[in-house]
């Protein structure tokens, strides 16, 4: 993967974060936020963003990994 498709990834996976996390802090402050498939959606929303920003590139390539 070149630097330009490892920017693009990043890129797009910062806008799926940010998507969720906004979408999780919409659903906690709008009414009727104490339904409990309301509170399990937001807690699966910040869980998804937690967990994908383990999922992004470095800007550099492992040197221990070459790309064939």
């Amino acid at each position: 993967m070149n630097q330009r498709e490892r920017a693009a990834y990043n890129a797009g996976l910062r806008a799926a974060i940010h998507a969720a996390r906004t979408g999780a802090i919409t659903m906690e402050t709008a009414p009727g936020s104490t339904d409990v498939r309301k509170q399990a959606a937001v807690a699966a929303l910040y869980a998804f963003a937690e967990s994908a920003e383990a999922l992004a590139l470095a800007s550099k390539p492992d040197p221990t990994h070459e790309e064939p």
